[in-house]
C-alpha cells in the first residue's frame, strides 16, 4: 500500500499548522522608508503652484523654427537703406557758411570801396583804384554765391574745383603783393592764409567723402543682395 498524501502540517515540519505570509514590520524597513501602501501621489495642493519641470517648455529656437516651418518663410530684420546724404550733410554745411562769409565781406567792399581797407590812411581816393577794387569786390560776391549754389543743388559738385581754384589763386595775390609792396595789415595776413589752406583742405575733405560714400552704397547694395537671397531660399525650401 502506499503511504497517503501528505498534509500540509508535514510540509511545516510537523510544528503546527502553516501561517500566512506577515506583512514587514516597521522595524524590518529602511530608516524614513514608508510602506508601498501608505504612499500618496504627488498632487499639488490648492492654490500651489506647478513645478517649471512639470511645464512643457519649449525652447525659443524650437518655437521659431516651428513658426518658419508653417508659414514657410523666416523673417528678418530688413536693413536701413543708404542715403548718400547722410555722408554730405557736415560738408554742404560748411560750404555754405564759406559762401556767405565770401559773399558778405564781398558786399562790405563793394559798399565801402577802397575806404573800407583797413590801414589805408583815408587819404585822397584813386578813382581807377576805386573801380578796380569794387569790381573785384563784386567778383568776390559772385565766388560766395558759387560756394552756396553748389551746396544747395549739389549737381554741380564737380564745380567746386573751379569756384576753390579762384579763390586759392586770391591769395597767391596776395603773397605777390606782400613781396612787391611790403607787409600788409594783419587782417590782409589772415585773408591770405585762409584763401590759401581752405580750398585744398576743402577739396580733400570733399574727395574723402565721396569715396566713402561710394564703399557704404556697395557695401549696403552687396548686404541687401543677400538678404533677399537668403529670403527667396528660405521661401523655396
Amino acid at each position: 500500500m502506499s503511504n497517503p498524501a501528505s498534509t500540509p502540517s508535514e510540509h511545516q515540519g510537523g510544528n503546527g499548522p502553516a501561517q500566512p505570509a506577515q506583512p514587514p514590520t516597521q522595524s524590518s524597513l529602511a530608516p524614513g522608508a514608508q510602506p508601498a501602501a501608505a504612499r500618496k501621489p504627488n498632487v499639488p495642493a490648492a492654490g500651489q503652484t506647478v513645478r517649471p519641470t512639470e511645464k512643457l517648455n519649449i525652447p525659443p529656437a524650437a518655437k521659431q523654427a516651428g513658426a518658419t516651418g508653417r508659414s514657410g518663410k523666416q523673417s528678418k530684420p530688413k536693413a536701413k537703406p543708404y542715403k548718400s546724404s547722410d555722408d554730405w550733410g557736415v560738408f554742404r554745411a560748411v560750404v555754405i557758411g564759406v559762401g556767405i562769409l565770401v559773399a558778405g565781406v564781398g558786399v562790405y567792399y563793394l559798399a565801402t570801396g577802397t575806404a573800407g581797407v583797413a590801414d589805408t590812411g583815408g587819404g585822397e581816393i584813386n578813382a581807377s583804384l576805386e573801380s578796380q577794387f569794387r569790381f573785384f569786390s563784386a567778383m568776390m560776391v559772385g565766388v560766395g554765391a558759387a560756394f552756396i549754389a553748389i551746396a544747395v543743388k549739389f549737381q554741380w559738385a564737380n564745380m567746386l574745383w573751379l569756384v576753390c581754384l579762384m579763390v586759392f589763386l586770391g591769395g597767391i595775390g596776395r603773397v605777390l603783393s606782400w613781396a612787391f609792396s611790403g607787409t600788409p595789415h594783419y587782417t590782409m595776413i589772415i585773408l591770405m592764409i585762409l584763401e590759401l589752406a581752405f580750398p585744398p583742405a576743402l577739396l580733400v575733405w570733399h574727395r574723402f567723402i565721396a569715396k566713402t560714400s561710394e564703399l557704404k552704397r556697395e557695401y549696403s547694395e552687396g548686404t541687401a543682395g543677400r538678404a533677399d537671397g537668403a529670403a527667396a531660399g528660405g521661401t523655396q525650401g
